[in-house]
């Protein structure tokens, strides 16, 4: 589904319950990197759905949203980094970064606002009020940044390993500027093994405490970058549970 913003084909991967949705619509997840997530998503909820009142899991229509596969490095890094007056590319795990295109943020936002939103709105029964995103990694820096920025439009937002060393750490600056508490509920997770970056959910989440944010924290010990999502997908899941 092509972006009227950007002009980029981006793959979408819609998976619907097999059964009739509630009265008022199914609730949906939006999948960042939903060509490698969002079947991963849709697997466990058909599975965990199957015996609802033990894992306390519900039905949702899952939204993977995706890039071309020969674009995901460049593409994925424009659409999630917010715009700047300047970009800082850093030494990162001793190596350093290649300056790519970045700040794309905004278009991407619009994207999900005035195109996927609308049309899942059309063509299927779900809840209007109960639309969540999902990222991991720079994904994950998106919806800290979406939750900063835009903390209405969506029901949850759930950051997995967010990188929130990029720029400079601009999004905890951007945190810091916050003058009133947001309501809808943010949920951060991060590997144990995943070094720096511990410290920096752990300290993005205890900032977001101070400025009263209603959120969530958890480590997953012995998890790495990749393996920390699945080992925490249940407990996003339930989180993202539309009656809590």
């Amino acid at each position: 589904m092509q972006s009227n913003y950007n002009n980029y084909p981006y793959i979408l991967d819609i998976c619907v319950p097999d059964e009739a949705p509630p009265a008022d619509g199914f609730p949906v997840i939006i999948v960042l990197d939903g060509t490698r997530y969002s079947k991963l998503f849709h697997e466990t909820v058909t599975n965990q759905i199957r015996n609802r009142v033990k894992t306390n899991i519900e039905p949702a229509v899952i939204v993977g949203i995706g890039h071309q596969e020969q674009d995901i490095p460049k593409q994925r890094f424009y659409d999630f980094t917010a715009p700047a007056a300047e970009y800082h590319f850093p030494v990162r795990r001793g190596r350093a970064m290649k300056e790519v295109p970045a700040g794309g943020a905004e278009y991407f936002m619009n994207y999900l606002i005035h195109q996927v939103i609308p049309m899942l709105l059309e063509k299927y029964t779900i809840n209007k009020n109960k639309i969540s995103i999902y990222g991991h990694s720079l994904g994950g820096l998106f919806v800290l940044w979406s939750y900063l920025t835009y903390p209405n439009v969506f029901f949850k937002y759930v950051a997995i390993s967010p990188s929130i060393w990029w720029n400079n750490h601009e999004v905890v600056t951007r945190l810091q500027h916050v003058e009133h508490s947001y309501t809808a509920p943010l949920y951060i997770s991060v590997g144990g093994n995943e070094g720096d970056m511990v410290v920096d959910a752990e300290s993005f989440y205890t900032k977001a405490i101070q400025k009263g944010i209603n959120s969530e924290f958890f480590i997953a010990e012995d998890e790495n970058h990749a393996s920390v999502i699945p080992t925490t997908l249940s407990r996003v899941l339930r989180f993202l549970k539309s009656t809590d």
